[in-house]
C-alpha cells in the first residue's frame, strides 16, 4: 500500500521545524534576529521543500536539503561574510542533529518517551511521537547549557549582538567587545562603533546615498586624539536607543552617541564596543 502524504500537515510541521533550527543556530553563536526573519527561512524551505514534494511526487535529496537550508540561513541571518554563513549552515546541521538524530538515538536506547507516554501514533510505521519529543528534547538541553554556551563559545569569542534604534528604523548588528576602546563621550560613557553599511538601515534612502557620497548632513562629531592624529573626528548619529545581546543577558543605553567607520572591520563581526558600556544601564 502506498502511503498518503497530507500536504496541509507537512507545510506548517516543516515550517515551524525549519523556523525552530534557524532560531538555535543563532543562540547556540550568539547571534540574535526578529522572530519575523526565522518564519521568513522557514517559510522559504516549506514553500520549496513541499512545492518539490507535490510536483515531482518524491524527495529532493540530501543536496536539495542543503540548498534550501543555505536560502533559510542567508534570509534569516544575511551574513556578512562567507565564513559566518559557513559557521551558520554548520551550526543549523548540528542543530538538526540534535533535533532529530539525537533524540532518535536517545529515545531508542532509553525509551524517555514511555515515562509519559507515546503520544499519538497515526501509523506505527512513522513515529509521530518523536516530533514533540524531539522539539521538547531539544529546547531543554538548550535552555540548560545557554551558560555554558555563554561562556565557552560567545564569551571566547567576545562577540554580542548590538541593536541599534533611531527614527523609528533599527539595525542588528555583530560586534566585538574591545577591550582597546577607551572612547568617551560627553556623558562619559563608551562609543560603540559601527561600519557604515551596518547603519544604513537607519538612514532613508536619500540619506543613504549622501552618506555614501561622503556627506555629513544630520551627523555629530566627536572629538579624540590618537598617535598620529591629535585632532581627530569621529562622525555618528545620536541614537534613541541602543540595546547590546550577550546569551541570555540585555543591557539598553538610551539618547546615546554611536561612531560610525567609514572602512569595515576586517574581522566576522560589524562593529565594536567597549566593555564599560556593560556595566551601565541607562534604561
Amino acid at each position: 500500500m502506498e502511503p498518503k502524504i497530507y500536504i496541509d500537515i507537512v507545510f506548517p510541521v516543516t515550517w515551524g521545524m525549519d523556523a525552530f533550527l534557524l532560531w538555535m543556530a543563532g543562540r547556540i553563536l550568539g547571534l540574535r534576529r526578529k522572530r519575523w526573519r526565522f518564519a521568513l527561512g522557514g517559510l522559504f524551505a516549506a514553500v520549496c521543500d513541499c512545492a518539490w514534494l507535490f510536483f515531482l511526487q518524491r524527495s529532493g535529496g540530501a543536496l536539495f536539503s542543503l540548498l534550501l537550508l543555505a536560502g533559510g540561513v542567508f534570509i534569516a541571518y544575511t551574513p556578512k561574510s562567507g565564513k559566518i554563513f559557513l559557521r551558520l549552515i554548520w551550526t543549523t546541521l548540528l542543530s538538526s542533529f540534535l533535533l532529530g538524530g539525537g533524540a532518535q538515538l536517545l529515545f531508542t536506547f532509553t525509551q524517555a518517551q514511555r515515562l509519559f507516554g507515546q503520544g499519538l501514533i497515526v501509523e506505527q510505521i512513522y513515529p509521530w511521537w518523536l516530533l514533540p519529543w524531539a522539539v521538547l528534547l531539544a529546547y531543554v538541553l538548550l535552555k540548560l547549557g545557554a551558560g555554558w554556551m555563554e561562556t565557552h563559545i560567545c564569551r571566547r569569542r567576545e562577540f554580542c549582538t548590538a541593536a541599534v534604534f533611531r527614527q523609528g528604523r533599527c539595525a542588528e548588528v555583530r560586534v566585538l567587545i574591545d577591550t582597546g576602546n577607551g572612547l568617551k563621550q560627553a556623558d562619559d560613557r563608551g562609543v560603540a562603533i559601527l561600519e557604515m553599511q551596518a547603519v544604513l538601515p537607519l538612514f532613508s534612502a536619500e540619506e543613504g546615498v549622501r552618506l555614501l557620497s561622503g556627506s555629513r548632513e544630520g551627523l555629530e562629531w566627536l572629538a579624540f586624539s590618537s598617535l598620529g592624529n591629535p585632532d581627530g573626528r569621529l562622525w555618528g548619529i545620536r541614537a534613541e536607543k541602543l540595546i547590546l545581546f550577550f546569551g541570555e543577558k540585555s543591557i539598553c543605553h538610551r539618547d546615546i552617541f554611536v561612531g560610525i567607520a567609514e572602512e569595515a572591520f576586517t574581522g566576522s563581526y560589524e562593529g565594536i564596543v567597549p566593555p564599560s558600556l556593560w556595566k551601565e544601564d541607562s534604561e
